[in-house]
């Protein structure tokens, strides 16, 4: 019966440390939509709220690369006659 006092006794343990950290986070007393002084504030959702820019900042550009042109077709190899340097993977060979 000796491993199973030492169990009971270790888990009595765990047991306390885990109230002590719940009370400890439920102490801090953050609210869901409120910042902590200089933190980040979050949504309901659990991301990140971004602020608004100061009056008067202009907002920074898009980072996204323009999308290319539908009807360009990609140029042929050079010096390739009859072989495809994209072929499709579905058309049968011949």
């Amino acid at each position: 019966m000796g491993f199973m006092d030492k169990a009971k006794k270790l888990a009595e343990q765990a047991q306390q440390k885990l109230d002590e950290a719940q009370q400890n986070f439920n102490q801090g007393g953050s609210t869901q939509g409120q910042a902590p002084e200089g933190g980040v504030r979050y949504d309901q959702h659990g991301r990140p709220i971004q602020d608004a820019p100061p009056a008067g900042a202009t907002p920074a550009p898009s980072a996204q690369p323009a999308p290319p042109a539908p009807d360009a077709e990609p140029a042929p190899a050079s010096g390739s006659g009859s072989a495809n340097a994209t072929p499709d993977p579905f058309k049968p060979l011949q």
